[in-house]
């Protein structure tokens, strides 16, 4: 064997070497029994995501000077209810302009902090009145801006 040859079956021997470890340290400490453990979980509860297909919502306040509104909207959803998130893409440009049409009805006054539940309960009431497959629980603003 040359010297070459001598470096390859190192490296390979190496390899060996790291891949029976790991595969040891695996069965060591029950890595496989939390994973088959993960997957006994509930689809409702292990499936259960977030949708932020909205995204940014910008708007022109009521009022003189009108102010603008910039809020990011994202609400908790079954994913695995493939029915419900479809029709949320469907729908979602018709949901984008109402929050829009919704926060340029109101006044700045009226989207200040200390109103954020209100305004929150009143957008989810105009946004579940669009909706037929599903429902929407909460409403999570990740961002509300007002800019005068």
């Amino acid at each position: 064997m040359n010297r070459t040859e001598k470096v390859l079956a190192l490296i390979l021997a190496g390899i060996f070497i790291v891949f029976v470890a790991g595969t040891g340290y695996g069965v060591v400490t029950g890595s496989r029994a939390r994973k088959l453990s993960r997957d006994s979980v509930p689809a409702t509860v292990a499936e259960a995501g977030v949708w932020d297909g909205l995204g940014r919502v910008r708007a022109r306040t009521r009022g003189e000077p009108g102010a603008v509104v910039v809020v990011d909207i994202a609400f908790p959803y079954d994913s695995g209810d493939r029915q419900f998130r479809e029709e949320l893409a469907r729908k979602r440009n018709d949901m984008r302009a109402a929050a829009t049409a919704f926060f340029s009805s109101r006044s700045a006054d009226d989207l200040r902090p200390a109103n954020e539940p209100t305004v929150k309960a009143a957008l989810r009431d105009t946004l579940n009145s669009m909706l037929s497959l599903g429902r929407i629980d909460e409403l999570y603003f990740s961002e509300l801006r007002v800019i005068e």
